[in-house]
């Protein structure tokens, strides 16, 4: 942005005169001494052309700028909230770790009743031990998530932390129709429209760089003759003729990346738009999965559990069924929260293209020492 500034300063910076001393003869009663200043005029509008490109340049920076913030902004709650997703992972691993090692253990008084087959007991053994690499493997995703949003926000201080927030707590978003004529205004949008205007200024400087600039030239003439000094005022223009270089090159070079920067200006706005309905589509069905997760799945799920538990307690259900009931309640409970997360993200990736901060579940993240 600063640089940019400094672009649109020097845009308007008129040519600096020249000073020019011209000495004939030295000593003698025969010299002529001539002093003059050169003052370029420049013709054809090239001063305001140039700051008009100077101009569209500061836009295409401030709407860059913008767009890194959108993105940091985006790239922030996405941390944060796989954080918060990889926390919830673990204690779904370490609930499961708990009813695995439940079932083992009845699997153990069981075994040694001699009411099921050893094996079993074997069987629930490995099946507990599998749920506790889960649990390892759970831990070193919440460490990883960790590190990913201290290196986004630049504070160690979070490596140490857990986050605290409402992941099942997905925002309301305004509907697709409403957010696609945010496109017009999203930064992304913005660059390349103020880069298309640029262009076709730059046509205007190289168009004004074909009028040629004069130079008026003023100044004193002291001429020495026969020891009488006699001064003379000397004034002067020089114009340039256009005879072989008159910039046609350029012209056309600017004309041709005018029509590509319109062209790229076209595309974005097509691409946003694609990015926009990829993203509501994915907010859409993840909402809607992690509902009827919530709603009709995970209830059953546990039902299942529970009722496959004492079932095989009595004596009706094999270990099997039990393990099958488990597994079932686990991959549901890590698909809720992954659901969760990716509607989340979706959230994010939507208030990134359009530029414009979008509800969160949690505004502010909160922080909690882990013991």
């Amino acid at each position: 942005m600063s640089a940019s500034s400094g672009a649109f300063m020097q845009a308007g910076a008129r040519p600096n005169p020249e000073l020019s001393f011209l000495q004939e003869s030295f000593g003698g009663t025969e010299r002529t001494t001539t002093a003059v200043v050169n003052q370029t005029i420049e013709l054809g509008g090239k001063r305001s052309a140039r700051l008009d490109v100077a101009s569209y340049g500061r836009e295409v920076a401030m709407a860059t700028l913008d767009g890194s913030n959108a993105t940091l902004r985006a790239q922030v709650i996405a941390a944060f909230y796989g954080l918060l997703a990889a926390q919830r992972q673990l204690l779904v691993a370490e609930e499961s770790a708990e009813i695995a090692t439940r079932s083992a253990a009845l699997a153990e008084r069981r075994a040694k009743a001699g009411k099921v087959s050893p094996v079993e007991a074997t069987k629930a053994k490995v099946a507990a031990s599998g749920v506790q690499i889960e649990v390892v493997n759970a831990r070193t995703r919440v460490s990883t998530a960790a590190e990913k949003l201290v290196t986004v926000t630049g504070a160690p201080a979070v490596r140490n932390q857990s986050v605290g927030g409402d992941i099942e707590g997905i925002p309301e978003i305004d509907s697709f129709s409403a957010l696609a004529p945010r496109l017009d205004d999203a930064p992304l949008a913005r660059a390349a429209r103020a880069e298309m205007l640029r262009s076709n200024a730059a046509i205007s400087v190289e168009r004004a760089r074909r009028i040629p600039d004069i130079t008026v030239t003023a100044g004193m003439k002291r001429v020495v003759t026969g020891g009488i000094r006699d001064n003379q005022a000397v004034i002067g223009v020089s114009i340039p003729l256009p005879l072989f270089d008159t910039n046609k090159g350029a012209l056309l070079e600017a004309a041709h990346k005018a029509e590509k920067a319109e062209a790229d200006f076209d595309t974005e706005k097509a691409n946003l738009r694609l990015e926009l309905t990829q993203a509501y589509a994915n907010y859409e069905s993840a909402k809607q999965e992690a509902s009827r997760l919530r709603v009709d799945v995970l209830p059953a799920a546990r039902q299942a559990l529970d009722a496959m538990s004492r079932g095989y307690e009595l004596g009706k259900f094999s270990f099997l069924d039990v393990l099958d009931a488990q597994r079932t309640l686990f991959q549901e409970q890590s698909r809720y929260v992954q659901a969760l997360t990716d509607a989340h993200l979706a959230v994010a990736d939507i208030g990134r293209l359009t530029g414009t901060p979008l509800p969160t579940a949690t505004t502010i993240p909160s922080l909690t020492q882990q013991p």
